[in-house]
């Protein structure tokens, strides 16, 4: 039994699609807006960093996914490699709508726009104002060693998978594997059956978006 549930779910998350539906995308869009304005210095590591902590702490005390994304285990951490190859555009050709180059400093960011919460439940702003407070005197540099240290999720897949010498060396980037968030719930009932059924509705809510 143990076996089918986590084949269903790893069947679940693969079958994710890379490309971001519009729900997706507005609360990406919004989320990076509100770092922006509260986070302090928000430079592209430190963004995609925030953002993998949002998924990853909702779905171990809640649950539940943030977003809903795939995470692909790349040599510089978890990455969602549509938001990270945009975030690499000098002219943010996706997000330009939420946030653009400080001029000042172009590898930092600002928001363009005021925050926008339709996407966003009230436990959902709670949230962020939780990780605004735990991140807002880190660097990227803290942030990076918080996501790829010891019993982390990047951690785990790239030993799993034989990564650490490609990363390392530099003969690998980047890779399609997922992060396993299923393994940060496996041990709790009632958390497992909510990943679980979080994950059934973003299938079925991607497909609607993608008729």
């Amino acid at each position: 039994m143990a076996n089918f549930v986590s084949n269903f779910v790893m069947n679940l998350e693969t079958n994710m699609p890379d490309t971001l539906n519009k729900y997706q995308f507005d609360k990406l869009g919004n989320t990076l807006v509100f770092l922006a304005k509260n986070v302090g210095d928000f430079g592209k590591t430190k963004a995609l960093k925030l953002l993998f902590l949002l998924e990853e702490t909702s779905i171990k005390k809640y649950g539940v996914p943030f977003f809903g994304f795939n995470f692909k285990v790349w040599q510089f951490g978890p990455v969602v490699g549509e938001v990270y190859n945009d975030l690499n555009n000098r002219d943010l050709p996706l997000l330009s709508k939420y946030i653009k180059r400080v001029e000042a400093n172009t590898d930092e960011f600002e928001a363009v726009v005021e925050f926008n919460d339709d996407e966003f439940s009230n436990n959902d702003i709670s949230f962020m104002n939780e990780i605004v407070s735990f991140a807002r005197n880190k660097n990227a540099t803290d942030l990076v060693n918080f996501t790829h240290g010891k019993g982390s999720l990047w951690l785990k897949a790239a030993e799993e998978n034989n990564l650490l010498e490609g990363f390392e060396k530099k003969t690998v980037t980047t890779t399609d594997i997922l992060i396993d968030f299923s393994s940060l719930v496996k041990d709790d009932d009632y958390l497992k059956e909510r990943y679980e059924s979080s994950l059934e509705f973003i299938q079925f809510n991607n497909l609607l978006n993608s008729q």
